[in-house]
């Protein structure tokens, strides 16, 4: 799957969940990530439900495993990496401070 199609899914996927502000963020000259999926979750618990869900989703219908994740247990911002596609599932007020719409554009 295109590194453009996979981040289509996540965010699709996130915003069926009732993930909040879902978007694609395009990292041109990253060398690590070509997108980042960005999104709000209301609090810690539907954050961590939200993680869940999309582990086990890409796992079963695209046989995608993530090689990293960080932030769960606290899940403020939680990150999940897919290789060429980051996914990061923020808290309203860490998403606010970080900004990562205006960083990367």
């Amino acid at each position: 799957m295109e590194t453009i199609g996979l981040a289509r899914f996540f965010a699709d996927f996130l915003n069926k969940q009732g993930a909040i502000r879902t978007e694609i963020i395009e990292t041109k000259g990253s060398k690590i990530f070509d997108y980042l999926v960005v999104c709000t979750a209301p609090n810690k618990i539907f954050a961590q439900t939200l993680l869940v869900e999309l582990l086990e989703y890409a796992k079963n219908e695209f046989n995608q495993v993530n090689s990293g994740l960080e932030g769960y247990k606290k899940a403020d911002w939680i990150i999940a990496d897919y290789g060429k596609v980051a996914v990061h599932i923020f808290s309203e007020k860490t998403r606010e401070k970080f900004n990562m719409e205006k960083l990367w554009r």
